[in-house]
């Protein structure tokens, strides 16, 4: 009895607590609603959009020339014109060299050649009478030894030899005039008044460049050519500014070209911006300087059904999230055609009229419900304050990103 007595007492326990939990009520069941999200959002529609790049890089004048002499002699005569930073004109004496040298030797090949004219007229008449007598008075074919036609061929070559001698002495008396090849500036100059010079190449009286163009080379990623219209033979055109000009002048210079070689150093490609005499000012224009460095932003191809949103509408590099029709968000990979700090151009992905959600999301959920905050007012003001584009719209219909939120992203755009 005394062995039982326990066991019966736990299973008396037992039995009570089984009763208590059967009996004891449910609990209520409360359901959880998670608070719906307010998001602002933009209603994209597709637009015909022209891509930029932009660039800076120096300006340089597209011809430099080292001007070299020709001939060994004093300097004697140098132009007001030929000082560092001095314009001179197309065909203006920079300098002289003394030329009493290669007069002297012009009048002896005159001389030269005067006598050789002279053997040629003898030579002539002598074979015209050695030509007679053999008709008179000879039998048989006669050589050529007989009719001179060896010494008039020798008198021949002497004159025409003291010709070209001639042509020499007065080609080196004209380099004792150093002339200016084109419209240019001095850009530096080794010699002066009084110096002796001599004919040797490397080196050089002086560097001179051309004001009739300059060039601009213009570095860009190997991504940013495909952005370019290169498959077109429309001519396209650089925008060219000056750094921190207040007057915000701008210069229009064509598109020259594109160097088809990868720099191994950085790993960029280089397009060639050409501008007509910009060395010369008007009142439209100041004058630029060689060395100037400017800002580019260069013409690309035209892109169709393209949309353009603010760069903060991204998530990560290339997601969005997007509304569907029952205000779920639901994200979107697209095709990014270009981006920089502010804006993004989307190429694929998107469809017209669909809603892209801008407000940053904490705790995204694939599919979780959101609420739009719709503000008519703000939209208006969104669009009236909103600032140019950075990539210009080919059409110049009505913004076609429309804004409904209660903050005003900044972006512009248009439609077809």
């Amino acid at each position: 009895m005394k062995v039982l007595l326990p066991i019966i007492i736990l299973l008396a326990a037992a039995v009570l607590v089984g009763i208590q939990l059967k009996l004891k009520p449910e609990p209520d069941t409360v359901a959880i609603e998670r608070p719906i999200t307010n998001v602002e959002i933009i209603t994209a529609q597709p637009t015909s959009i022209q891509l930029t790049v932009h660039s800076q890089g120096t300006l340089l004048p597209t011809i430099e020339t080292d001007l070299s002499a020709e001939v060994t002699g004093r300097v004697i005569e140098v132009a007001d014109s030929f000082r560092v930073g001095n314009r001179f004109r197309k065909g203006d004496i920079l300098l002289v060299i003394d030329p009493a040298d290669y007069e002297a030797a012009a009048a002896a090949r005159e001389s030269e050649l005067a006598n050789a004219e002279l053997a040629l007229a003898q030579e002539r008449a002598q074979a015209e009478q050695a030509a007679a007598d053999w008709q008179a008075l000879g039998d048989g074919e006669p050589s050529e030894l007989t009719l001179r036609k060896p010494q008039l061929k020798q008198a021949q070559a002497l004159v025409t030899s003291a010709q070209a001698a001639l042509k020499k002495a007065q080609r080196d008396l004209d380099r004792t005039k150093i002339i200016a090849p084109y419209d240019g500036i001095v850009l530096s100059k080794q010699v002066d008044l009084g110096q002796f010079v001599s004919a040797n190449p490397a080196n050089p009286l002086a560097r001179i460049y051309s004001t009739l163009s300059a060039e601009v080379r213009l570095p860009i990623t190997e991504q940013e050519v495909e952005f370019l219209d290169r498959r077109t033979k429309r001519q396209h055109f650089v925008t060219l500014t000056r750094q921190n000009d207040a007057s915000n002048t701008r210069w229009i210079a064509r598109l020259a070209r594109v160097e088809e070689n990868i720099n191994p150093s950085n790993r960029l490609l280089y397009v060639v911006a050409e501008i007509k005499e910009p060395f010369e000012g008007s009142a439209q224009q100041p004058a630029l300087r060689r060395g100037t460095y400017l800002k580019a932003e260069i013409e690309g191809r035209s892109v169709q059904n393209a949309y353009t949103l603010p760069r903060y509408a991204l998530r990560g590099s290339n997601t969005l999230y997007v509304l569907n029709k029952e205000n779920k968000l639901q994200t979107r990979t697209v095709e990014i055609l270009k981006s920089d700090s502010k804006q993004v151009i989307i190429g694929e992905g998107l469809q017209p009229g669909e809603r892209i959600a801008i407000s940053p999301i904490a705790y995204y959920v694939e599919g979780m419900p959101v609420e739009v905050i719709e503000t008519a007012s703000e939209t208006a003001k969104t669009q009236s304050k909103a600032r140019p584009p950075m990539f210009a719209p080919t059409s110049k219909a009505d913004p076609s990103l429309n804004l409904v939120s209660g903050r005003s992203p900044t972006l512009q755009n248009s439609t077809n």
